[in-house]
């Protein structure tokens, strides 16, 4: 069950209270050197009543992600929010960078982010699904979006100038791949729906 998997990470800490109507699931961060669970950040799972809630929480202060009528699925979620939460992986500062460093040049950012990325994750100005995209909102404006495969626009940022647009683009290009070649893979035995997947996904990209 995916729940043991969680508490196979020595990064984390989970904790199950569980009785005859109720279970919560709290996942922490830890810092595996000095043994030191931090408290002020988690991602939660609460069954109320037929119900599953996942929140994160902050400082005591729980904040919705999604409610599930399906255990299943609320348990992956639980999953793929604290994989997102607390990976170690990130994207590279010094892609970012260098990214930075070309103000406006379309043609070398494109390049730079394919190079790292993959030209399967991104498009410029192609409306590409299942893609982060980059559109061309006015003469010096520009937004990103997920396209998701059955069309619909998940807007991850409007308005935004070069060269911080292309940073943009490079961090979701980023989270997304590593949704589809990490997380997913753990997903695939599940048999999960199209819909499902898409929700999951759309969980671990925050959008």
């Amino acid at each position: 069950m995916i729940i043991d998997k969680l508490k196979q990470d020595s990064n984390i800490s989970v904790q199950v209270m569980d009785s005859l109507e109720d279970e919560i699931i709290t996942v922490y961060a830890k810092n595996t050197e000095a043994d030191f669970v931090d408290q002020d950040s988690a991602i939660r799972l609460k069954k109320l009543e037929s119900d599953w809630i996942l929140y994160k929480v902050q400082r005591d202060q729980e904040f919705l992600i999604k409610e599930f009528s399906d255990e299943l699925l609320a348990k992956l979620a639980l999953f793929v929010s604290v994989s997102r939460e607390f990976s170690s992986a990130g994207a590279n500062n010094d892609v970012r960078e260098e990214l930075r460093a070309l103000t406006s040049d379309l043609d070398k950012a494109d390049k730079c982010i394919g190079d790292e990325i993959g030209s399967a994750y991104y498009s410029f100005f192609e409306n590409k699904v299942d893609c982060i995209n980059l559109k061309r909102r006015e003469l010096d404006r520009y937004d990103i979006y997920y396209l998701s495969p059955t069309g619909v626009v998940a807007m991850i940022s409007e308005d935004r100038k070069l060269p911080n647009a292309f940073v943009v683009v490079y961090n979701f290009s980023f989270i997304l791949k590593q949704f589809k070649e990490v997380i997913y893979p753990e997903l695939i035995a599940y048999n999960l729906s199209p819909n499902q997947l898409e929700l999951l996904k759309r969980i671990y990209l925050k959008k």
